[in-house]
């Protein structure tokens, strides 16, 4: 894949993580406690692997990173309902 902002080729790779993994919109404050109370109210999208994480990692996201630009973009198409 080519990164949109420089369009060097980004290398694939997965996307993990342990702990609450979410997108929080522009304009919504980052909250000082996680929960899916408090991640519901600030309208974040929850992202796999859930707060459990996973090491299966076919439960992550494929992903593409750009070393230049420190951009990374993420697959969660399959993942998510």
């Amino acid at each position: 894949m080519l990164c949109p902002k420089c369009g060097n080729e980004m290398p694939k790779g997965i996307l993990g993580g342990r702990g609450y993994n979410f997108f929080l919109p522009e304009g919504e404050t980052y909250p000082k406690l996680l929960s899916d109370r408090i991640l519901k109210k600030k309208h974040a999208v929850l992202l796999p692997p859930d707060i459990y994480g996973s090491w299966d990692v076919n439960g992550w996201p494929s992903a593409f990173w750009c070393k230049e630009c420190k951009m990374v973009i993420a697959d969660y198409s399959h993942l998510m309902k």
